[in-house]
């Protein structure tokens, strides 16, 4: 059976919609200090791993002059690492006023203490009890520093040992880590806290690529079976419909209800790559270009909340939620267009340098006045 190229465009409606959830769970965190405000909604950076797992699978399996393990690694941070590195250095700015750092010496030696989050490894554990605002520079880095350790991991298990890797090591590490997180914490929302002499966060990301890895292997088991077309879809039904009960229900669920929805994005990303239910084949084939642009921008909103969220907490704390969470609303999607345009628009490195550069200099100065 010859299966035609699709564009898998219900992923990235749900890549937009975990960007968005993320960005508002931080804001009720970070600025309105409620941890009742979009509850469980950190639980979408789970889908992010298993996404991340599910096509790091599919890019072993089904090239045959699959990448060696580095090269893969690299490849994945140099599609978001520019931008980063920019909101990197405009919270440095943000960090330097709101700490009133005294003397450009100041500022650099902000800017060496955080350097491991600039080279995407302060979830390797080399910061003892890591903290916001002290530790990283931006909260939502962590994700990014623990799916570039997972596919470390990973990836040469996947490519090297794929047997043991999918039907041993990916179903036991998923069992194990996460209910020894839930055990532990009570809940999947860990990154910063140490497992003995681990961060959570590697652990984390590695159940969730496995998970996607995982994912993988079922669709590849259905993918040439003809499926129940009304079971297949009463089913995404239901997982969409999971989805959506998060925003709206999210206070009535527990800590420990989160491990559920790594099921949940599991059947969503299966049958949105299989294409054969109603959900998934009017989002990969009627509205394809809409929910692409939604999935690039959910990288940048990803990116970019950080910093609006920082720069208020700096300039507007105290203002009241509706008026507030507008224009969080407003100044995140501004930014988050201007750096995707940007991002667009280089020709290389060196535009991201300058750039750097620029900001870096911009910092020191808050040192100097």
């Amino acid at each position: 059976m010859e299966h035609r190229r699709i564009k898998y465009t219900s992923i990235e409606f749900i890549r937009f919609l975990a960007a968005a959830a993320v960005a508002m769970y931080h804001f009720g965190s970070f600025y309105l200090n409620v941890e009742r405000f979009f509850p469980l909604s950190y639980i979408f950076v789970e889908f992010f791993f298993i996404v991340s797992g599910f096509f790091m699978m599919k890019h072993i399996c089904e090239k045959s002059d699959s990448m060696e393990p580095i090269p893969y690694v690299f490849k994945k941070i140099s599609g978001f690492f520019p931008i980063l590195s920019v909101t990197f250095f405009v919270q440095l700015i943000i960090f330097s006023l709101s700490n009133e750092l005294a003397s450009a010496g100041a500022v650099l030696g902000q800017l060496f203490h955080f350097k491991w989050e600039f080279f995407l490894l302060h979830a390797a554990g080399f910061i003892q009890n890591p903290t916001f605002g002290v530790d990283y520079l931006q909260g939502q880095t962590w994700y990014l520093s623990a799916m570039v350790i997972s596919l470390l991991l990973a990836y040469p298990l996947a490519k090297y040992f794929r047997k043991v890797f999918s039907y041993l090591i990916c179903p036991l590490s998923c069992v194990i880590i996460y209910s020894y997180i839930v055990q532990t914490m009570g809940t999947l929302n860990v990154g910063n806290e140490y497992f003995g002499f681990i961060l959570a966060a590697i652990p984390r990301g590695f159940a969730g690529t496995c998970a996607g890895c995982m994912t993988y292997n079922a669709y590849t088991y259905l993918k040439d079976k003809k499926l129940n077309k009304t079971l297949a879809t009463t089913l995404e039904i239901l997982a969409y419909g999971s989805i959506m009960a998060l925003f709206v229900l999210g206070r009535q669920f527990e800590g420990e209800d989160s491990l559920f929805y790594v099921l949940v994005f599991s059947a969503v990303v299966a049958l949105a790559v299989l294409n054969q239910t109603a959900i998934s084949k009017f989002f990969n084939e009627k509205i394809i270009k809409p929910l692409e642009f939604l999935g690039k921008f959910s990288l940048y909103l990803y990116l970019c909340h950080w910093n609006v969220l920082m720069g208020m907490r700096y300039v507007m704390e105290d203002m009241a939620t509706v008026p507030a969470f507008g224009i969080y609303t407003v100044i995140c999607l501004l930014y988050s267009w201007i750096l995707m345009y940007l991002d667009k628009k280089r020709k290389g490195w060196k535009e991201i340098i300058i750039i750097n550069v620029i900001l870096l200099m911009i910092a020191i100065m808050t040192g100097l006045f």
